[in-house]
């Protein structure tokens, strides 16, 4: 596979136009949710260089909808009939004045390395921080992310730019917004605790409880002694409060009547305890039954024989099996063994410098049976010393169920102190790259009412506008919703209003739920009065809180983008649906544009991390899983002489009204939660799964071979 990727890099243009007025574009914003806090050195150096951005205003907007839509519809005549970058530019660009007049404004400020998009659109440029400041009336400071690695310099006073240059930019980066991206993968969802209260005397309190592969429950708790005292004493636990803690007693009891299993292990001991200044957090780790969700309690047996209360944990927890590729193949009727051979090309999209260590990727292959001479290409940086578990999890996954395609590791840097816009960032990089890979996973993301707030006032609907300008070069954008649940509660702790997340709520994407596999997967196994599924084939359900986990998949619908035309009637039917309740009227809004599309399993992906097999969990294991499943579909067009699927949504949701078996239908579960780190863990109510599409598991999670049957089928007219 070759890439290359360039830009335009301009001439100084002389002309000088002149105009006196400004216009103020994009108030900033860096609060507690952004991260970003000054730093202690807050002064910016006036030689110091600074990387500013303009995205410039769009031409023909209308006409590149118009095509989006006609290349992306399998019943159209132009269905898959991609632009070229060049047609691209042709349709998108400024005019030739207007690039003068930015370019001439541009030069006059002192800008240097001045950079024109291949699609002509976004200019870069590099000035020293006093031009920067003069240029655009900001004071420029330094500010740090939380972890101290990462380093920006903003301003927090609002930008102005000439009224007859404003009149040709959508906005400008590099200067007053603050990137909030959030990763998705959860290899390990430490908690986060407040200092607890005691519930009385001796009763372990702050109990959680995690299923972390295999049938082991990883348990934390905190030991209360029996004066109601925390004790600080971690090696003999309650020594420094009169009466030891000899040892303790775990129970382990199943949440369905119908299976009615229950064990209690005593003489229990904390495999390792810590002081933390403020109390003492002690781990140890039992037993569970795989696919039976169960209820776990601990009690505290003194010294002197006397058994305290129980603790209990808040939710319930379910163990199930690790997943390895063949059981992706398996679960997804994808034929054993599968191999890509055509040159397809797929991608994982990193941010906040996420790596992954070859020396993984090659354990992996060899530990699961895959071939390990798959070429990476790495584009941006990679430091493989310093593995991620989201980018580990991504090239491997992606890899893993599309062994032997051309995979890129495309890595988006944020360099200090200039800053990137992440999404953005990316898509002006594929638009400046030939041959970019077909089919993208990206698992970032924030609440998409955060989006304009702190990168900028138009930054959604550009994202949008990009998106749309991929899907006509037969590009493939999938993209994790989140794993907060229908409110993205992690981000906006709130059930008054459930925010949808961005970008998966994009209508130009395609949006990736997630699942649990396993055999108690239909609505009569969870009846007041169930009946034992634990023999049934294995079937999916919707991953939550609810059902044992410690996390939500995200879904819902967007308060800001409207419902997609490929899936108005599939939306309304799931509207129409009286057999489950929708959260409040106020707290959602129905019209909107309803994600996810699809699902896939993602929950305990194994991966080889720093030269260990670990489970990992979140949409950004399905999202990779869904990438490489439509990697392999590519493939088998490519093999008939056909273009990349692009855009997948309409095709989609087409093939499950003509064929619904192309999908496997999860139809329990709900994602009214959000993570068990979240305030709140749960709202009253989100968005139950049923039979067709739903917001939380999409049309259903994918079956290859009828998928694949069904996209051979287009297009009906040869290219």
């Amino acid at each position: 596979m070759q890439l290359r990727q360039g830009v335009v890099v301009l001439a100084v243009v002389v002309a000088v136009l002149v105009s006196l007025s400004a216009a103020a574009v994009h108030k900033p914003v860096y609060g507690r949710y952004a991260g970003w806090v000054p730093s202690a050195s807050a002064a910016a150096r006036a030689e110091d260089l600074h990387r500013v951005r303009f995205y410039l205003t769009p031409s023909n907007v209308d006409r590149l909808d118009s095509l989006f839509w006609a290349v992306s519809d399998p019943e159209s005549p132009q269905y898959a009939k991609y632009l070229t970058t060049d047609e691209i530019t042709e349709i998108v660009s400024p005019s030739a004045a207007a690039l003068k007049t930015v370019m001439s404004w541009i030069h006059e400020q002192g800008a240097t390395n001045v950079e024109l998009s291949r699609n002509r659109d976004a200019i870069t440029m590099t000035m020293p921080v006093h031009k920067v400041e003069a240029a655009f009336g900001v004071s420029l400071g330094r500010f740090v992310s939380p972890d101290g690695e990462r380093h920006l310099l903003r301003s927090t006073k609002a930008y102005t730019l000439p009224a007859h240059i404003a009149a040709h930019v959508d906005f400008v980066t590099g200067l007053t917004d603050f990137p909030p991206m959030s990763k998705r993968a959860l290899a390990k969802a430490a908690a986060s605790r407040e200092v607890p209260t005691a519930s009385g005397p001796g009763v372990p309190t702050g109990l959680v409880v995690r299923a972390r592969g295999g049938e082991d429950l990883a348990m934390e708790f905190i030991p209360v002694c029996y004066n109601g005292q925390f004790t600080k004493n971690a090696q003999q636990l309650c020594a420094d409060n009169g009466n030891v803690i000899d040892s303790f007693q775990v129970s382990v009891s199943s949440i369905s009547s119908a299976v009615g299993r229950s064990r209690t292990d005593r003489g229990v001991y904390p495999e390792e305890c810590k002081f933390n200044g403020n109390y003492t957090t002690c781990t140890t780790t039992v037993k569970a039954w795989y696919y039976d969700a169960v209820n776990v309690s601990i009690a505290a047996v003194f010294h002197n024989g006397i058994i305290s209360d129980r603790g209990y944990n808040a939710y319930p927890v379910l163990a199930t099996p690790p997943i390895v590729p063949q059981s992706v193949w398996k679960q997804y009727n994808i034929p054993p063994n599968t191999l890509v051979k055509t040159n397809v090309t797929q991608c994982v999209v990193e941010f906040e410098q996420q790596y992954y260590a070859p020396s993984d990727l090659t354990l992996y292959f060899q530990q699961t049976g895959l071939p390990t001479d798959t070429p990476v290409t790495v584009i941006g940086p990679n430091d493989p010393t310093k593995p991620g578990g989201e980018a580990t999890l991504d090239i491997e996954w992606i890899m893993g169920v599309a062994p032997g395609a051309a995979t890129v590791f495309w890595s988006i840097d944020l360099p200090s102190p200039g800053g990137a816009d992440p999404i953005l960032e990316w898509a002006l990089q594929m638009a400046n790259t030939d041959n970019p890979p077909q089919v993208n996973s990206i698992s970032y993301g924030v609440a998409e009412a955060l989006v304009d707030k702190f990168l900028g006032q138009g930054y959604l609907a550009r994202a949008d506008h990009e998106f749309k300008k991929l899907a006509l070069r037969g590009i493939s954008v999938l993209i994790a919703s989140a794993d907060n649940g229908a409110g993205d509660l992690a981000e906006i702790p709130s059930c008054t209003v459930l925010d949808a997340d961005w970008p998966s709520q994009s209508p130009y994407v395609t949006a990736i739920g997630s699942t649990i596999i396993t055999p108690v997967s239909e609505p009569i196994c969870y009846q007041r009065s169930p009946i034992d599924c634990l023999n049934n084939p294995l079937g999916e359900i919707v991953v939550s809180v609810d059902q044992g986990l410690f996390w939500t998949t995200g879904g819902g619908f967007s308060n800001i983008s409207s419902r997609a035309p490929y899936q108005a009637q599939v939306v309304q039917n799931y509207l129409k649906h009286t057999s489950i309740p929708f959260p409040a009227p106020g707290v959602w809004n129905p019209n909107g544009r309803g994600y996810p599309d699809v699902a896939a399993v993602g929950h305990n992906l194994m991966c080889a991390l720093s030269g260990e097999f670990v489970p990992i969990d979140g949409t950004s294991a399905s999202t990779p899983i869904f990438a490489g499943v439509v990697t392999l579909l590519n493939d088998a067009r490519a093999a008939a002489g056909l273009p990349p699927l692009g855009f997948l949504n309409p095709i989609l949701y087409q093939a499950s009204r003509d064929r619904p078996q192309t999908f496997y239908d999860p139809v329990w579960g709900n994602n009214r939660c959000g993570a068990l780190t979240d305030t709140p863990v749960c709202c009253p109510e989100g968005y139950h799964a049923t039979d067709g599409w739903d917001a939380s598991t999409g049309l259903g999670t994918p079956n290859f071979l009828e998928l694949r049957q069904y996209v051979l089928q287009y297009p009906k007219t040869k290219l």
